[in-house]
């Protein structure tokens, strides 16, 4: 007897679904927004400050995007930044009291590496490896906060996560991004970094073959677009309701 069946490619649709939303094509313009100009303009200041105060170091400034690294057109409102105008980044602690695989226990605090980072977004506590409270006190850097993002820089390069426990430290084979405004839609900034604009930049910046990475440095200079906060919002809610629809239709 003939069933119904239907030919389904969940990883394409989401693919489409990043592709729409960086295009800015996936939730309607609203032109009362604050264009993204002002946001920037805000994003820039907090950073000028949190160096001025000594909460984030000083890097160099990343050059002007020209047009030849813009892959496609985007909205009026919206504009090209690099990730390391948006964000701020800190590294693991790789001196002598960085805890290895002899530290690791089965509770404590999370130490995380990629393994944590997994396809649901929010890093797989199932994966967590746990150091003491007292070694985890030796460490210089490279401390988590609750939305930050993990991206891993060596090994299973690109690999993310968004965190959402309120400590932890990370192995040397992650570093994280946080944002340095209250003005910044993580969740937004995750699915950037879940699209295609992510995985050209890899292809086009890793180094090495057997174990291929990308410095810290490099990673900060990835072209992506940038809408206003509010569209921001919408794209990211519009983005969490059709990839749920997927898994269910998936299951």
């Amino acid at each position: 007897m003939k069933t119904n069946s239907l030919d389904f490619d969940a990883q394409a649709l989401r693919e489409k679904i990043l592709d729409l939303a960086m295009r800015g094509k996936l939730v309607p313009q609203d032109p009362n927004d604050e264009p993204a100009s002002v946001l920037l303009e805000k994003i820039k200041a907090e950073k000028e400050q949190l160096i001025k105060e000594k909460k984030i170091k000083k890097t160099k400034p990343l050059a002007p995007i020209t047009d030849d690294e813009k892959p496609f057109n985007i909205p009026d409102s919206w504009e090209w930044v690099r990730l390391g105008d948006v964000i701020s980044t800190i590294n693991g602690d790789r001196g002598k009291n960085y805890p290895g695989k002899k530290y690791w226990q089965t509770s404590g605090v999370p130490f995380l590496n990629a393994a944590c980072l997994t396809s649901n977004k929010y890093i797989d506590e199932t994966k967590f490896n746990y150091i003491s409270k007292d070694r985890y006190n030796l460490l210089k850097s490279g401390f988590v906060k609750k939305d930050d993002i993990l991206y891993c820089i060596r090994g299973s390069l690109g690999k993310i996560g968004l965190v959402n426990i309120s400590i932890g430290a990370i192995a040397s084979s992650l570093i994280i991004l946080r944002k340095v405004n209250e003005e910044i839609n993580v969740n937004f900034l995750y699915y950037v970094l879940d699209s295609s604009i992510n995985a050209i930049f890899i292809k086009e910046h890793k180094n090495g073959s057997a174990q291929p990475n990308i410095p810290g440095k490099d990673l900060m200079t990835m072209v992506m677009p940038w809408p206003p906060l509010e569209e921001q919002s919408r794209i990211a809610a519009k983005i969490a309701q059709l990839f749920a629809l997927l898994r269910k239709i998936e299951s």
